[in-house]
């Protein structure tokens, strides 16, 4: 998460640009995005506890959740400073969460 993956949602995480487009596709692309995510949350896992993917399960979906809300919250707002702000704070969140 960055200024830089915030202003450009072409070359960023596609969960924060385009969410509520997904959520009004059909079955095939809601299935293909589940499928994404899925991966995205067991390499995160992975990464948190290597030795036990599924013990850290339920924290790599709070992590990519906050993630994603924050760069989506940040993208969203017309005032760069408070953008900054929220960006700067989900970082923080983030790694507080992760300990």
């Amino acid at each position: 998460m960055s200024p830089e993956h915030r202003d450009h949602p072409g070359f960023g995480c596609p969960s924060a640009a385009l969410l509520d487009e997904i959520g009004r596709c059909g079955d095939a692309t809601k299935q293909a995005y589940t499928d994404g995510t899925r991966d995205v949350v067991e390499e995160v896992a992975a990464r948190l506890a290597p030795e036990d993917p599924q013990s850290a399960r339920a924290k790599a979906i709070g992590l990519f959740t906050m993630m994603v809300g924050t760069l989506q919250l940040s993208r969203a707002l017309s005032d760069g400073k408070f953008a900054d702000e929220v960006l700067e704070q989900g970082i923080k969140n983030a790694l507080a969460f992760m300990g």
